[in-house]
Order: structure tokens, then C-alpha cells, then sequence
């Protein structure tokens, strides 16, 4: 019999990875869990200079040991720590501006929308073959806005890129048995931005918008075409990195950006293939969908695969009305609001929490968070809210010990 890893609470019955893993199946389990996105708040709660922490793997983890033990604790730990800015740039495709680089030592990165994609390279992409398309297409790009990959080709930017992801194995894997150890699950095996949305950051928004009037057919294929090899790859890395789970970034795929005729027609289409790709090799894929989705939710659920997707929100998507939209259908991740957790009292971010568990939580499929990122300047006291309310009330009343005892 495989060993359970330690509890998270004394009251609870179930480990963190077994807790998510039912929610994903949109199951009660014995409480609602909590993921907390700490990347740029864990510095500057420690009060250290955010170069080194980006750059430092020990380090980074010293100060994310300090937040677990003064803050927490809490169920998924959000992983997004890359090891270089070239790992980085490869999973988001856009130029990064580095702090103690470009920036001051103590700035967050910032990320700069260069048009560096032309509208040509929608036929280079239909030319190159479908097995491995998404990986050319991101090592034949860095070139074009990473100073790490400039002036290289195709072969030397794949053996670095390489070597920079067997260093992120061994620092992740350092790092997960730590968390682990905790009694907390790892939130994602691989990340990186979908195909449709790096064609939308790759042109820009101005150059992009007009390939949607112009050459809509194009980008469709393109994103349809690289959407397999997208899956695949995000598949075996997952499985190196040893958690299956695969976070999905569609940025630009909201009707924040493009109406939901075009999400349907252009983006939708790959969007099905990798996640029903990913959930057949039995992993879990995760939507973070920031931007305003409601007018989206509907072809999703019609399209994706039930009781096996994340879908990670942020303030712009009514998190209430996504519940009686597609709460039977999809796991929801959200949504306590940044401006409350910034501005908030201890007593409105509770209170939220409990909103959120009694409505969103209500029946399983739903995991406690920020809308995305934590602020990096949230107040500590909000974030131990948090946690809190998911000791006084995420607790499934037919799951307490006392009655699973008896």
C-alpha cells in the first residue's frame, strides 16, 4: 500500500492530493482546499531583494519555507518558479525584463509585448510537421525577443533550452519533496501559454487584431495544427517533472480580447484537442482564464471534457455565475479579488471566503484562491484569512470525523 503523505489540518480526512484530485472530479471531498499563487508577494513579505530570489534556487526556497510557516499552511503549492528567464520565455513567449537586469534589484519582472511573429509565419507554421510543431515554432521565435537564444538556430536553442530544463527537473524535484513533506500537493507539472493566445502575444494586440480581420482562417488553422504537439509535449513533461497536472495560460482568448463567435471558431478548436489530449493520458489539465469568460462558457461546455478541467478565474468572470453556468461541469479555482486582499479587512476577506465555499463550493468542484496572482503587496493578515476560513467553514458537513467515525 502506497503511504499517505501528512494531513494539512488535524481535521482533516484526506491528504491535499487526494482532496484535489476529488474536486477535480467535481466530488465533495472532506473540505474545500486552498492554493495560494505567492511568486512576487513571498519577497516582499520577507523583506528580500527580489534578484536574488528569482535567481537563487536555495534561496527562493528559504523564502517560500518562511511564508508556509508564518502564513500558513495551505493545500496546492503554486510552482512558478523558473530556473532561467530562457525556461521562462519558452512557456510564455514574450520578452521578460528582469529585475537586477533591465530592472531595479527589487521591481518584479515585467513582461514586453514585442511584435517579433509575422503574419507570414501562420503558413511556416501549416508547413512544419504537426508532431512537433509547437516546439519548432517556440525554438525558431526565442531568437527573435530572448537575449539568451539571439542569434542562434534552431539546434543550438534546443540544446540550451534542453539543458535548462533538465537544471528546472532537478530544482523542482528538490523542491516538491519539501512541499510534500508538508502534506501539500504540487499544482503543476508543465505550463505555458496555448497556441491561439501565443499568436495573439507573438503579433501584438494592434497587428493581431487586424490578422483577425484579414487572415481569421489562418490563424485557426495555425492554432488547430500546433495543438496536438502542444498536448504531447505538455504530457511528457508533466511526467518528468513527476505531477500531473498541466497548466494551460490562454491569456488572450477571453472576451476581454476577441468576441466568443471568434473564441469559438478560431480558439476553441485546439483548446478541445490539448485538453482532451492531456485528460485521455490521464492528467489534468487547468484553464487560467484571466479576462472576462462568461460569454465562452457555454461553447466550453458543450466542447471540453466533463469532470476533468480546471478552470482558474480571475475578477473579470463572475465567479457566482460561472457556477450555475458550468459548476456542474468543471472544477472552478477562485476567486477572492486583489483590490480586497490589498484594501480588505481580515473580517471582508473571511467573509468572502465564506461566501465563496457556501456558493461556489456548494456540492465539491471548487478549489479557494486569488484571482490569479496573490498581490505582491496583499496584507499578510488577508492571507492568514484565508486560510482560516477554510478551517471554519470548508469543512463538508458529511465528511467531518466525527460523523465518518460513526
Amino acid at each position: 500500500m502506497k503511504k499517505k503523505g501528512p494531513k494539512i489540518f488535524p481535521m482533516d480526512i484526506m491528504t491535499a492530493q487526494e482532496r484535489f484530485d476529488s474536486v477535480v472530479r467535481l466530488e465533495e471531498p472532506d473540505r474545500v482546499p486552498l492554493s495560494l499563487m505567492l511568486y512576487y508577494f513571498a519577497p516582499l513579505y520577507a523583506k528580500v531583494p527580489m534578484s536574488r530570489y528569482m535567481t537563487d534556487r536555495n534561496f527562493y526556497l528559504r523564502v517560500m519555507q518562511r511564508v508556509w510557516k508564518d502564513l500558513g499552511p495551505w493545500d496546492l503549492y503554486y510552482n512558478v518558479n523558473p530556473v532561467s528567464r530562457l525556461v521562462y520565455s519558452f512557456a510564455m513567449m514574450m520578452r521578460v525584463l528582469w529585475p537586477g537586469k533591465e530592472l531595479p534589484e527589487d521591481d518584479i519582472a515585467k513582461v514586453e509585448e514585442l511584435a517579433y511573429m509575422s503574419h507570414e509565419d501562420y503558413d511556416w507554421v501549416m508547413r512544419t510537421t504537426e508532431r512537433f510543431s509547437d516546439m519548432f515554432f517556440r525554438l525558431a521565435m526565442l531568437p527573435r525577443f530572448c537575449e539568451e537564444a539571439e542569434g542562434m538556430g534552431m539546434v543550438r536553442v534546443f540544446g540550451k533550452v534542453f539543458l535548462d530544463f533538465i537544471r528546472q527537473l532537478f530544482s523542482w524535484r528538490k523542491e516538491f519533496l519539501w512541499w510534500r513533506s508538508q502534506g501539500a500537493a504540487v499544482q503543476i507539472g508543465y505550463q505555458a501559454e496555448m497556441p491561439f493566445d501565443t499568436f495573439s502575444q507573438a503579433r501584438n494586440v494592434i497587428n493581431f487584431s487586424m490578422d483577425l480581420l484579414q487572415r481569421a482562417e489562418k490563424i485557426g488553422q495555425a492554432s488547430t495544427h500546433m495543438a496536438g504537439s502542444f498536448a504531447d509535449l505538455s504530457i511528457f513533461l508533466s511526467k518528468l517533472f513527476g505531477v500531473p497536472t498541466v497548466q494551460c495560460y490562454c491569456h488572450r482568448s477571453s472576451n476581454s480580447f476577441i468576441s466568443p463567435e471568434q473564441f469559438k471558431s478560431l480558439a476553441l478548436p485546439g483548446m478541445e484537442i490539448i485538453t482532451r489530449r492531456i485528460a485521455e493520458a490521464g492528467m489534468t489539465p487547468i484553464l487560467h482564464c484571466d479576462g472576462d469568460w462568461m460569454k465562452n462558457l457555454s461553447f466550453m461546455r458543450q466542447r471540453l471534457p466533463a469532470k476533468k478541467i480546471i478552470i482558474q478565474l480571475d475578477g473579470l468572470t463572475d465567479i457566482f455565475k460561472a457556477k450555475e453556468e458550468i459548476g456542474d461541469h468543471f472544477c472552478l479555482f477562485g476567486d477572492v479579488p486583489a483590490a480586497m486582499l490589498v484594501m480588505g479587512s481580515e473580517v471582508e476577506v473571511e467573509e468572502y471566503c465564506h461566501r465563496l465555499i457556501e456558493e461556489v463550493g456548494k456540492g465539491g468542484g471548487f478549489i479557494l484562491a486569488g484571482g490569479c496572482e496573490i498581490p505582491p503587496n496583499a496584507r499578510p493578515e488577508n492571507l492568514k484569512a484565508m486560510v482560516r476560513a477554510v478551517q471554519k467553514y470548508g469543512y463538508y458537513s458529511k465528511q467531518q470525523p466525527s460523523m465518518s467515525a460513526a
